[in-house]
């Protein structure tokens, strides 16, 4: 009676392990379904083959660089993928850049937290919390939308994506001061880190299509 319990037991153990595993390695790709209304769906378990795929999951290509390296890198890279999307499509800002954006800021790490204090996936400082809409920086939707809303600002303030990304990283008092890039080793840094996941990941994107 014993020895059956046991293998019982083990075989429950067994089954857990495997479905973690499969879960872990599942797919993260997303798909859309344009109604006839012109709406767009997007979800990553398309029930239709109406439903096509719009972008491909390769976290081994795109996320095993060193350019998140001040944060844990044992981390899902499309976990918030799902986010991601609501907040693109919100504030018209494209899927990729936001993502690449929060790749280099926390490298998908909510709880990231700079030497300077800023907070979250998208790394937002805490003078900015209020009128981004912000009362917990550590919530991965709070931060994905306050985050996204406030490039948009930049966006849509300077006009090109490389002056809004350092305007995001310095400040867009800075970026005035200079009328373009600064000459600061971190935001020249950074400016290209965002725009080489960009590149790359846009790339991927249309050849899904």
């Amino acid at each position: 009676m014993m020895y059956q319990q046991k293998n019982i037991w083990i075989r429950l153990f067994c089954t857990v392990i495997t479905i973690f595993i499969c879960i872990s390695y599942a797919s993260a790709d997303i798909y859309v379904f344009k109604d006839n209304s012109g709406v767009r769906h997007f979800t990553n378990v398309p029930v239709s083959p109406k439903y096509r795929l719009y972008l491909k999951s390769t976290p081994n290509k795109y996320f095993e660089s060193s350019l998140g390296e001040k944060f844990s890198t044992n981390l899902d890279p499309n976990q918030y993928d799902h986010l991601i999307m609501k907040a693109s499509l919100l504030h018209d800002v494209d899927f990729s850049l936001l993502k690449s954006i929060i790749k280099v800021e926390s490298n998908f790490d909510c709880y990231a937290v700079s030497q300077k204090g800023a907070k979250g996936l998208m790394q937002i400082m805490p003078q900015n919390f209020t009128f981004l809409n912000i009362s917990n920086p550590f919530d991965p939707e709070e931060n994905i939308m306050g985050g996204a809303l406030y490039f948009k600002q930049m966006l849509e303030k300077f006009n090109k994506i490389e002056l809004a990304l350092a305007a995001y990283n310095a400040g867009p008092t800075t970026v005035d001061k200079y009328n373009g890039i600064p000459p600061i080793s971190e935001t020249k840094g950074y400016v290209k880190k965002v725009m080489s996941h960009y590149k790359d990941m846009s790339g991927n994107k249309k050849k899904s299509i």
